[in-house]
């Protein structure tokens, strides 16, 4: 202990700042390193886990979507009921049900949207929204719009703000995806900047909706504040031929605004053939 004063009595002040600063980088590398290792770990025996849990899933699922059984059937399975308290299974069931859910429609797609809600992984995807990631929310959005949730369009449509631009467009999507075209209404009273990027793929899901009966006239949104609008308003007036806005869109080729500009004259050529 006394070798221990000597030995620090004898740096100087200067000395004694370097070597605690030193000490301190070398600490926070060491914890840093601790936690990378710990979190890779972690990761590792959960991906590990899930892996064991496909199998089962899997069955599961099958048994489900070919042979009918229903959430309460599998409630009176030891097995399937031990299994089901997990957190990790539950996710990892979810997963795999929206990815079958993707691929079947008709009567299996029913049976699959049934255990969705009777089994209360609905609840998980609510969840999601409540995320404070907004990768989160994306995922809950998607699960929700792919089994149909239509009383989840209101949460959803929420979203739509979002200063994430892929949150945003992933919930415009959705929307439209369970409201129909007519949900794209939401954009009389939007302010929110759409940039290419949504725009395009707003356009392409608008392209393979099977809703394409009664199409709202869109001459609104040429007359918005927001310039994104007024373009995106000439692309869907546009896509749709309705030819009936040829005028405004022509005065629009003389906007201050290059986008809405360069849009009008494009509009206006295509509409006008």
């Amino acid at each position: 202990m006394e070798y221990l004063k000597e030995l620090i009595s004898s740096f100087s002040r200067l000395e004694l700042i370097v070597l605690a600063c030193i000490t301190l980088f070398l600490i926070s590398i060491i914890v840093f390193l601790a936690l990378t290792i710990f979190s890779r770990r972690r990761k590792n025996r959960r991906e590990r886990i899930a892996k064991m849990f496909i199998k089962h899933i899997e069955k599961t699922l099958f048994m489900v979507a070919f042979d009918g059984l229903t959430f309460n059937d599998l409630k009176q399975r030891p097995v399937f009921q031990k299994k089901w308290k997990k957190k990790l299974y539950r996710d990892q069931f979810l997963k795999e049900l929206i990815k079958l859910r993707r691929v079947y429609d008709g009567e299996i797609g029913k049976k699959l949207q049934e255990f969705y809600r009777a089994s209360g992984l609905l609840k998980l995807s609510y969840e999601k929204l409540r995320s404070s990631k907004w990768y989160m929310k994306c995922e809950g959005i998607q699960e929700l719009s792919e089994m149909e949730i239509k009383k989840a369009a209101p949460i959803i449509q929420e979203q739509t703000k979002s200063s994430n631009d892929t949150l945003k467009m992933v919930a415009l999507i959705e929307v439209i995806h369970l409201k129909g075209i007519k949900g794209l209404n939401l954009l009389k009273d939007y302010d929110e900047p759409l940039n290419d990027w949504i725009q395009l793929n707003l356009l392409d899901s608008i392209k393979e909706s099977e809703d394409q009966e009664e199409i709202p006239d869109f001459g609104y949104l040429l007359e918005a504040n927001n310039d994104s609008l007024i373009v995106f308003g000439m692309r869907l007036i546009t896509f749709f031929r309705q030819r009936q806005h040829l005028e405004t869109i022509e005065n629009l080729m003389g906007s201050p605004s290059r986008k809405i500009r360069m849009q009008a004259d494009i509009s206006f050529e295509k509409l006008s053939i």
